[in-house]
């Protein structure tokens, strides 16, 4: 089943924020939709997730985010049974970020008091 979660954030006056989800989810990451508001076109802003032992996986990393709203789908190479990434030349070896946690927004270089969101859709 499909679901999603916006994360709301405004930043501080160094352009900076850290916002987290309103739960803990265990989920794959399809899509994050990224509502710009009026958030500085030189925004960096990453969403990891955090779980209860603080273990973090980065889903996405952006730098220079730009002015648009967008649609973002974040995927990951597949790993074989080591660990180890797997790679082709057509990109057929991505997959769906695994979220086991609460979804978190990091925002640097955000503007001084701006705000916007990202909305996570998750297929749970």
């Amino acid at each position: 089943m499909l679901t999603e979660m916006r994360i709301e954030f405004t930043c501080d006056a160094n352009g900076d924020v850290v916002a987290d989800g309103d739960r803990s989810v265990l989920a794959k990451v399809v899509a994050v939709i990224y509502d710009r508001g009026d958030i500085d076109t030189n925004a960096d802003i990453d969403i990891s997730s955090v779980n209860g032992s603080l273990v973090t996986e980065n889903i996405l990393e952006t730098t220079n985010l730009g002015t648009a709203d967008l649609i973002i789908y974040p995927r990951r190479l597949v790993q074989n049974n080591a660990g180890g990434d797997l790679t082709g030349a057509l990109g057929g070896d991505r997959e769906m970020y695994f979220l086991n946690g609460t979804p978190r927004v990091t925002v640097d270089e955000g503007g001084n008091a701006t705000s916007g969101a990202m909305t996570l859709i998750m297929e749970e």
